[in-house]
């Protein structure tokens, strides 16, 4: 039972890195300000914490020249979440984690996966198109191209996986169930 694994590059994955530096920074100084209790310790924390998102940042920054894959937030937004409950603002708790859980979706490999049952295509939540729903699926150049009969066509430049897709053996096997 074949199949195809094709993974989707997200081309705006370092905006959405950027925005969440910008938010911790943002919740840092917003927690710093309206901390009930001024103790040594709690501003202590709050400088741990601006530094942890400072080394994170440069650290990020360096990773991404040298074209290596950045770092995931969702920890650091969830523990900035929980300090929020020191306040008197609980709403802070809750935005943080729909920010955290937005992006975390939105950070995620996207893959489209071609098997027997149809294709799997990277919408949140993954949405299933059977083969009953596709006019033609074709493999060249690294391009990916789905038409369906309903006349949207998806278009990718794909990166391969470990199991790379030979093109013609791939295109027969599209051919074979469409027909």
């Amino acid at each position: 039972m074949p199949s195809y694994q094709f993974i989707i590059p997200n081309k705006k994955l370092v905006t959405y890195q950027v925005f969440s530096y910008a938010i911790i920074l943002l919740n840092i100084a917003g927690l710093y300000l309206l901390s009930p209790q001024q103790e040594a310790w709690g501003q202590g924390i709050y400088l741990l914490l601006l530094f942890l998102a400072v080394f994170r940042g440069i650290w990020d920054y360096r990773a991404y020249k040298k074209q290596k894959g950045l770092m995931s937030n969702v920890l650091l937004l969830v523990i900035i979440a929980l300090f929020w409950s020191r306040t008197e603002y609980n709403m802070g708790i809750w935005i943080n984690l729909l920010l955290a859980g937005l992006y975390f979706i939105s950070t995620r490999k996207l893959k489209i996966i071609v098997s027997e049952e149809g294709v799997s295509y990277p919408t949140f939540p993954a949405k299933i198109i059977p083969w009953s729903e596709i006019s033609n699926l074709i493999l060249k150049d690294d391009i990916l191209t789905i038409d369906l009969k309903n006349n949207k066509i998806y278009q990718h430049l794909v990166e391969y996986t470990d199991n790379a897709a030979n093109e013609p053996e791939f295109n027969d096997f599209c051919r074979t169930k469409l027909v």
